[in-house]
């Protein structure tokens, strides 16, 4: 669903497919990180109908998003917020809690399942389409742009976990999903090939961050260093890598060291 901005475009592609206001019956964002239900109080305000699921460990910062506008702003910059805007709370009593293996029936022998996902965030579900196959996957999987074909981990802080991240990617591949609807970006081919490209890929990452932070290298330059490292298996210029793939590498440096260091304590 977006940034509380993307509200307005969501309400409105929703109208032009013919889904009026007592239509909508279900939100299902399948974690509340701002990028994903910043929207969701607004489009339910518009949709008195719908009820909003969510994972327990999420129910809170839907209701009251305070904190989690505060977590964001640490990260990506006030800017970013103001840019995208605040989100909407959702009242109590439009929320459904959704654990791990519940049925949602969307009517028509139509059923979704909902996985319990954590690593990228505690809270994260992905959600099964049963009678086809298709896996909604959220942030259980990383960012694949089109327009450069590289795998970018989705692992940022505060919460990102390693282990849970992996054992995640490894349930989703045993349920033997027909293809892949990831919201970073479009509808994924090969769904196996895909997991374990996944789960190689932040093996990858603990290894280099892990020798990097060892040599006390810069956040700056294990971001630039895995900057190039994309940039040469993409097969493009240094400078060619989107600014938003780049930010995406910081955040996700920032949410692998916090999980090392987090592991350096134990």
């Amino acid at each position: 669903m977006g940034y509380r901005s993307s509200a307005e475009t969501v309400i409105k592609d929703l109208s032009a497919h013919g889904i009026d206001d007592d239509d909508l019956h279900y939100l299902l964002p399948t974690h509340v990180h701002l990028d994903h239900s910043g929207s969701c109080g607004t489009i339910a305000q518009k949709f008195p109908g719908a009820t909003v699921g969510v994972h327990p460990k999420g129910q809170p910062h839907l209701t009251d998003p305070t904190r989690l506008v505060r977590s964001a702003g640490e990260v990506f910059g006030e800017q970013l917020i103001q840019r995208f805007g605040p989100p909407d709370p959702v009242r109590n009593n439009r929320i459904r809690i959704v654990q791990d293996d519940n049925q949602i029936s969307l009517g028509n022998g139509v059923t979704l399942r909902s996985i319990w996902t954590p690593g990228h965030a505690p809270h994260h579900l992905s959600y099964l389409l049963e009678e086809t196959g298709d896996l909604f996957t959220g942030d259980a999987v990383g960012v694949y742009a089109p327009a450069v074909p590289v795998l970018i981990p989705t692992s940022p802080p505060p919460s990102f976990n390693l282990e849970k991240a992996i054992d995640s990617l490894k349930r989703l591949q045993g349920l033997s999903p027909m293809q892949l609807f990831t919201p970073h970006f479009g509808l994924l081919g090969n769904p196996s090939e895909n997991f374990e490209k996944n789960v190689n890929t932040l093996l990858d990452w603990k290894s280099k961050l892990e020798q990097l932070a060892l040599r006390e290298v810069s956040v700056d330059e294990i971001v630039a260093n895995l900057v190039e490292d994309a940039t040469r298996r993409a097969g493009i210029s240094s400078t060619g890598l989107p600014e938003f793939l780049q930010g995406t590498i910081r955040v996700s440096v920032l949410g692998f060291l916090g999980y090392l260091e987090w592991c350096s304590k134990q």
